[in-house]
């Protein structure tokens, strides 16, 4: 499926640090399942449970971990972490204020810089925020 996000950035190595500090098990850049998000989905539990700690009325649907992954493609270096989605079937009418609002939840910048602590300076657009469009193999995020 396609999608439009609002979120950041990250480098795959970034993210897989910061997994494995977390007692996570690493992507290596294979995209997550996303068939129980986000009760049975470890990595968003993660990153709820790190955003709830500083905003205990966070909604735990709205935190996730997205790889972009095309069937054929090589693996995608780049990960981000969302709080704000919209899925795209065939088409659709966005509606920015509605489907992928501005205001960022309680929490998520503390998220955001606690993920980035573990990047290596590689890459300018590690942590960069923005609406981004993406592609993703089937429930694969």
């Amino acid at each position: 499926s396609t999608a439009f996000y609002n979120r950041f950035r990250v480098l795959i190595s970034t993210l897989d640090d910061f997994l494995d500090a977390n007692i996570q098990d690493r992507t290596e850049g294979v995209p997550p399942f996303y068939q129980h998000h986000p009760d049975q989905d470890p990595i968003s539990r993660l990153l709820f449970s790190k955003v709830s700690a500083v905003d205990p009325a966070a909604d735990k649907h709205k935190f996730r971990v997205l790889i972009p992954s095309v069937e054929g493609s090589p693996r995608c270096p780049v990960a981000y972490i969302t709080y704000a989605w919209a899925t795209v079937m065939a088409h659709r009418e966005l509606k920015l204020e509605g489907d992928l609002p501005e205001e960022v939840p309680h929490g998520f910048e503390e998220l955001r810089r606690e993920v980035l602590s573990f990047g290596k300076g590689e890459d300018e657009e590690d942590g960069k925020m923005g609406v981004y469009m993406v592609t993703t193999y089937e429930i694969r995020g």
